[in-house]
């Protein structure tokens, strides 16, 4: 009898694993641009949200959009090395960021 209720309790538990579903996906979008405000087109644009990653390119007019399989406090890095953190939840999270000429950082506007 007890090793009934031990494998029934494992069944219950797999069943409400199953039903919880996969991790809650993010998409975030936005514009990049230059000091002046010039459009930063074709730049590499990368998020990371815990072992999740997602990458593009930003297109002409310098907008560009991504989505990852994850959510919560993740970072947007843009070429090499200017990043800035930003929250994704479940839905699209807008920023627009200034790419500085110098510096790591991205200025959000």
């Amino acid at each position: 009898m007890s090793s009934f209720i031990s494998h029934s309790r494992w069944a219950v538990l797999a069943v409400a694993i199953a039903a919880a579903g996969p991790a809650s996906a993010g998409a975030i979008s936005g514009t990049l641009t230059r000091p002046g405000n010039k459009p930063l087109g074709g730049a590499d644009v990368k998020l990371v949200c815990g072992n999740a990653e997602s990458a593009g390119k930003s297109d002409a007019q310098g907008n560009y959009s991504l989505a990852i399989a994850a959510s919560g406090l993740c970072t947007l890095s843009v070429g090499t090395g200017k990043s800035a953190s930003v929250l994704l939840g479940s839905n699209p999270a807008r920023y627009n960021f200034e790419v500085p000429d110098s510096g790591a950082s991205l200025q959000q506007r």
